[in-house]
């Protein structure tokens, strides 16, 4: 593991000018801390959905997998992040022996050990996640200081580019339809599956996407659906 002091992440952090540039920035301090895998979930206080919204390099399969088998009900770190803000070390055998078929799950994606903390603000609760293919490597040389202050860092950078760009409309109201779309959205659903769920066509569902976009000055959907989301649109 190469130990990278926080400190040279403030500027590329502070200074994102996007939710990708963070997430990029994220994924490599998890790789420099000797990690393989990066995950960010934040679930919103508002009560529309049961899923947060997921931002993670995990294999594009075992993203599949959980959404299908519908692991984020049964993840122990999920249920940890509920419960406390308190920094763990996790590993595959211990931690997840009481889901034995998540457990066998996620051996076979060779995630076998990791970090993990949650951030709790005025928006929801968010959960960093970090995972690897390494059982051996000692605790101590997980850099818990570091990750804890990054953890922080990378949360408040997000929830400034969500709730501080002057060219939002606080007062921008979406039509009934739109609201439809974009909660599917934040449910994870793609837009051939929205406009199978609707009876409408791809092309509409896209349609009234980019109508919200234009409206919240967002970029892509991901922004989109959190912007939605921080202005209690959805």
């Amino acid at each position: 593991m190469i130990n990278i002091h926080p400190m040279e992440y403030i500027e590329t952090v502070q200074s994102a000018q996007s939710i990708e540039e963070l997430l990029d920035a994220a994924a490599r301090f998890a790789k420099l801390q000797g990690f393989d895998y990066f995950a960010y979930g934040h679930r919103s206080h508002t009560p529309f959905s049961a899923h947060p919204i997921m931002h993670n390099n995990y294999p594009a399969s075992w993203q599949t997998m959980y959404k299908k088998q519908e692991y984020f009900y049964q993840d122990p770190l999920v249920q940890h992040a509920i419960k406390s803000s308190v920094p763990l070390i996790w590993t595959a055998q211990n931690t997840y022996a009481v889901v034995p078929h998540f457990l066998e799950d996620l051996m076979a994606f060779d995630m076998k050990s990791g970090w993990c903390q949650s951030t709790r603000s005025t928006s929801g609760i968010s959960l960093l996640t970090l995972a690897r293919s390494d059982t051996n490597a000692p605790h101590s040389e997980i850099n818990s200081p570091s990750l804890m202050w990054f953890t922080q860092v990378f949360n408040n950078a997000l929830e400034k580019l969500i709730s501080s760009s002057p060219l939002v409309d606080n007062d921008v109201q979406l039509t009934s339809r739109e609201i439809d779309v974009m909660r599917w959205i934040a449910d994870g659903k793609t837009s051939h599956e929205i406009a199978v769920i609707l009876g409408i066509s791809e092309r509409t569902v896209n349609f009234h996407l980019n109508n919200v976009m234009a409206k919240l000055n967002a970029n892509n959907r991901i922004s989109a659906t959190v912007k939605a989301i921080s202005l209690g649109l959805i």
